[in-house]
């Protein structure tokens, strides 16, 4: 398979930096612990399983991680929640959105126990696929369409390249033991329908589809680079603009400036911003009153004179 994981980890870790591993026993993340084992890394592996008791069968994965720690000497840290209780406070949000916080909260807790920089997770070519299909129906722009890098801030994905049905053949041609999931079949979860009803059909018009489709993310990055710098040229890490300024970029920079201003101002998410929405603020830059304020889902602008404060 072609995967060469030490080479990888070099490329952003020291020697003895601890690998902190987000484990959910399943083939994709087991894969990859199965992997870490077979690299100088492996006695500094500290694997994270988060317990939704949500399923019959979490305890037992939970155990097995536990006892295969003992076995092969790495650290596992477990931790559990709530969610019957914490839905409730929250009502607003899904168990999904919950479930994903909760567990990255957990994550980031072990990686600053142990002093760690990164986060592994075992994120592959086909999760990149949903994740893209998952984001475009909801409205994002770029940035969440292309979301799912190798590198993204503290969390590292060393298997994007690779298709979950070469894991899986990986992983039964040696015998190596993983669960699955038994709330994959739920088609109420929306990418659960992505995964079973939706994307297979894109198999029958093309083979080669998911090839086809990881081009094209790395041509959307080279994309997303150059204007991510361009924005960050322009803003400088500066808190506010001058209007001139703004109005000697193209059209696109300018939305770009909007949607960057909206994603840092919006928990790192794009989702929710419409054209209409960027319109409009571009209005409020350009418009004829130079002391006001301007607030639109979440993001406060501020006219002062020349300039906007966001």
């Amino acid at each position: 398979m072609d995967i060469n994981l030490e080479i990888f980890l070099k490329q952003y870790l020291s020697p003895d930096d601890k690998i902190i591993l987000a484990c959910s026993t399943w083939p994709d993340s087991m894969f990859l612990l199965y992997k870490l084992l077979e690299t100088s890394y492996r006695n500094d592996i500290v694997v994270c399983y988060f317990n939704h008791k949500t399923r019959p069968e979490t305890d037992r994965e939970e155990q097995f991680l536990v006892d295969l720690g003992e076995k092969e000497w790495f650290q596992v840290e477990v931790a559990e929640c709530d969610f019957e209780k914490i839905q409730k406070l929250y009502p607003s949000k899904s168990f999904e959105e919950l479930a994903r916080e909760k567990r990255y909260q957990f994550f980031e807790a072990v990686a600053n126990i142990y002093d760690s920089q990164y986060i592994l997770t075992a994120h592959h070519l086909d999760d990149k696929i949903e994740t893209f299909f998952f984001n475009l129906v909801r409205g994002s722009k770029l940035t969440g369409l292309i979301n799912m890098t190798e590198s993204s801030g503290n969390i590292l994905r060393p298997l994007l390249h690779l298709e979950k049905k070469d894991i899986i053949k990986y992983l039964d041609e040696n015998n190596l033991k993983y669960f699955i999931d038994s709330s994959n079949s739920n088609t109420d979860i929306t990418r659960n329908k992505l995964r079973l009803h939706i994307l297979p059909q894109f198999g029958e018009i093309n083979t080669n589809y998911k090839g086809n489709l990881s081009n094209i993310f790395s041509y959307f990055e080279d994309i997303k680079k150059h204007i991510d710098h361009e924005v960050s040229e322009f803003l400088w890490d500066k808190k506010y603009f001058v209007i001139s300024e703004f109005n000697t970029l193209s059209p696109l920079l300018q939305k770009e400036v909007i949607r960057y201003i909206y994603y840092i101002s919006n928990n790192h998410s794009t989702i929710g911003l419409s054209e209409w929405n960027i319109a409009e603020i571009i209005r409020f830059i350009n418009g004829k009153n130079n002391k006001t304020t301007k607030e639109i889902r979440g993001l406060k602008m501020k006219k002062e004179n020349t300039r906007i404060e966001y």
